[in-house]
């Protein structure tokens, strides 16, 4: 690889004995539509299984780098900063290794990128049923102000990207999180208190995001299997479509079971509960048909 500018550095942080779940989430980066890529893996105290893993990917694809550290008191939130300092890509973004991108997440984050420098775009749930639905980001697409985004939003790691210009010009960048924070809402909301940052978040559901549960959350080995059915099922551009069409459904449904649970007055931006579903519905429709 030369030494010029490349399109996307991508952030990819693991801990622990997780490495089985790699060639699933980097399986999911390895079949953008948009190649032009360097993959920093972020090792924060990383079993020796997990290491094997890694330089087994790293000899299929020269794209991949791998920083081993020791665990961090953190998330390893510092270690990600010291990467960025090497970080060739004009824009980065950061997937989770328990989650999946669609097809199309980093070309849809070129496309942003071109006119703002700080993005997100929704996601697809993969609940524990295995039913979809679609994240629920509704009500704040488009350009969007510190006040409201990402506090109201809680935007994810896979969901978001900025451009390297705009990291180099924070006071902090990535730095141990205080407790009671979300580790990455305290990173976004660095971004958005900058004068300089414009931000802008997409209607279009990029990331398949599965149910974290609470702590420990499942085996590896489950992950693993879970990982492994969805990757199957994001290849064709026809089933990803599908996808979303399910999700879409699947918002829809939950909207109902809300409507029907409540029989409050309250209205939302101006609608009754019973109006919200298919005025969403139509809102995401025609953002999604939007080049």
């Amino acid at each position: 690889m030369n030494s010029s500018k490349l399109k996307f550095t991508i952030i990819l942080p693991t801990t622990g004995n997780r490495g089985a779940l790699l060639p699933h989430s980097i399986g999911s980066i390895q079949n953008q539509t948009e190649q032009n890529f360097e993959l920093f893996i972020i090792g924060d105290g990383i079993a020796d299984q997990s290491k094997s893993i890694i330089k087994e990917l790293q000899s299929s694809d020269p794209r991949i780098r791998f920083f081993d550290h020791p665990k961090h008191s953190g998330r390893g939130e510092v270690h990600r900063h010291q990467a960025l300092k090497e970080a060739r890509g004009r824009n980065v973004c950061y997937i989770c290794d328990r989650d999946l991108w669609l097809p199309d997440h980093l070309e849809t984050m070129d496309a942003i990128l071109r006119d703002f420098n700080f993005a997100s775009t929704t996601f697809i749930n993969v609940h524990e049923k295995q039913n979809l639905s679609t994240g629920q980001y509704i009500g704040y697409f488009g350009e969007a102000s510190a006040s409201e985004y990402p506090n109201k939003i809680g935007i994810s790691l896979s969901n978001a990207a900025h451009t390297i210009d705009l990291y180099h010009s924070l006071p902090h960048g990535w730095r141990t999180t205080p407790k009671g924070l979300y580790t990455d809402v305290y990173m976004w909301q660095q971004f958005l208190d900058h004068p300089g940052c414009n931000a802008y978040s997409h209607t279009k559901p990029t990331t398949l995001y599965f149910k974290r549960g609470h702590f420990p959350g499942i085996s590896v080995s489950q992950r693993v299997n879970e990982l492994k059915k969805w990757s199957e099922k994001i290849q064709p551009a026809e089933a990803v479509q599908k996808l979303r069409e399910e999700a879409q459904q699947g918002l829809l449904a939950e909207w109902s079971d809300l409507k029907m649970r409540s029989k409050s007055p309250l209205l939302i931006k101006g609608r009754r509960l019973v109006e919200l579903p298919s005025a969403i519905l139509q809102k995401v429709s025609n953002r999604l048909k939007r080049p």
